[in-house]
């Protein structure tokens, strides 16, 4: 949910960039998209290549551990849990109203994309939004290549 505010066009393989960024489209054109929180890897997770049969595997033996851990700070902060359908307009103005750009550091740890600032930009963006409905980048302004951080 959060990582949607500041994705550019850029991940971690193309399959993993189509994939999130036609997600991004869709909530992007119809922010009622009913959004089912669940307690495992989601639609995101499905193109990932550090996806492993235990789940995360980015960072080692432990990723999943962590990745869990971070859901759950998130959905705390948004006062949502697993097996909440919400839509996806609603979860955003959630995130307005509960995440500022400054936080991001102490909710994402030492996520890669972090230091890029496009999180950051994305949260800040939809914080000056009087409706957080509208506030991701139009898909035809993404990025088409594909790209990890350094």
């Amino acid at each position: 949910m959060l990582c949607l505010q500041g994705f550019r066009g850029e991940g971690y393989n193309h399959r993993f960039v189509q994939n999130l960024a036609g997600i991004h489209r869709q909530l992007a054109e119809d922010p009622e998209t009913w959004i089912e929180v669940v307690e495992a890897p989601d639609v995101v997770c499905g193109a990932c290549p550090h996806r492993a049969p235990s789940g995360c595997s980015l960072n080692g033996d432990s990723s999943e551990e962590g990745m869990q851990a971070q859901d759950r700070r998130v959905l705390a902060l948004l006062g949502l849990h697993a097996g909440h359908r919400v839509q996806w307009g609603q979860i955003l103005d959630r995130i307005r109203l509960s995440v500022t750009g400054a936080s991001l550091p102490d909710i994402c740890g030492q996520c890669r994309w972090l230091p890029l600032g496009y999180c950051r930009d994305g949260i800040d963006r939809l914080r000056a939004s009087s409706s957080g409905t509208a506030q991701l980048i139009p898909a035809n302004k993404l990025r088409s290549e594909t790209s990890t951080p350094s």
